[in-house]
């Protein structure tokens, strides 16, 4: 395993720039992005994102505001439910759906919820069984879920959502009862297999010479 300071200080050394702070900063957003387009990579060729690269946690949820995006497309707003914050943004994988799972807290009977784009959701009380089924839908990084005539959710104030986040930084942890935020150090976020093809990416799009702060040469003229 590698924690993302450990990737960077190898890349930085590798191109002689192992003191400078933009160079490592770049170095560091770059990881992030390839371990985004390596998980996107396999979800294309296994229809898969592994277990052990998704994050979970939970998000509180508020009656939809009045005025909000779900009044214009004339739904009953006493049935619409919000989250209370934005939510970050999962890694763009191709199957229709933001996240691997969005359902209610607690092992006991979780309620998993499904995604249906909200202009679609008043349509889906017209057919058989589905006139009660709750849905969600993610629009401006907001959560809504659509309750429907069901009042299985009606008094859920919190959800579980699941997913690989393109930022992991920004999802937080609940660690004996106490939060607990992710730092640079944590190897959880790259997986062993991940190591070498984030280098590679990270080298092959990284250009020593523009971020340079000197005005060192990379190769020194010839003296005649």
């Amino acid at each position: 395993m590698a924690s993302i300071n450990q990737l960077i200080s190898e890349i930085a050394h590798s191109v002689q720039q192992a003191d400078s702070v933009p160079v490592r900063n770049a170095i560091r957003l770059g990881i992030i992005h390839a371990r985004n387009r390596l998980i996107r990579n396999t979800y294309d060729s296994h229809g898969y994102v592994d277990k052990v690269l998704q994050q979970r946690f939970k998000i509180t949820l508020i009656n939809c505001p009045d005025g909000d995006i779900s009044d214009t497309l004339n739904l009953n707003l006493k049935k619409v439910k919000r989250s209370l914050n934005r939510v970050p943004r999962p890694v763009r994988i191709d199957n229709g759906h933001p996240f691997i799972s969005v359902r209610t807290t607690g092992f006991d009977n979780p309620i998993e919820i499904p995604f249906i784009k909200e202009p679609s959701a008043k349509f889906y009380t017209c057919l058989p069984g589905m006139a009660c089924l709750e849905s969600y839908d993610y629009i401006n990084q907001y959560l809504y879920i659509n309750l429907r005539n069901s009042d299985r959710l009606l008094l859920t104030n919190q959800i579980i959502v699941e997913a690989a986040f393109e930022n992991p930084f920004e999802i937080p942890e609940e660690h004996f009862n106490k939060e607990y935020n992710y730092s640079d150090d944590d190897e959880f976020m790259i997986s062993e297999d991940m190591i070498g093809d984030i280098k590679k990416l990270v080298l092959e799009t990284f250009n020593p010479n523009i971020v340079r702060q000197t005005n060192e040469i990379p190769t020194p003229n010839l003296m005649k």
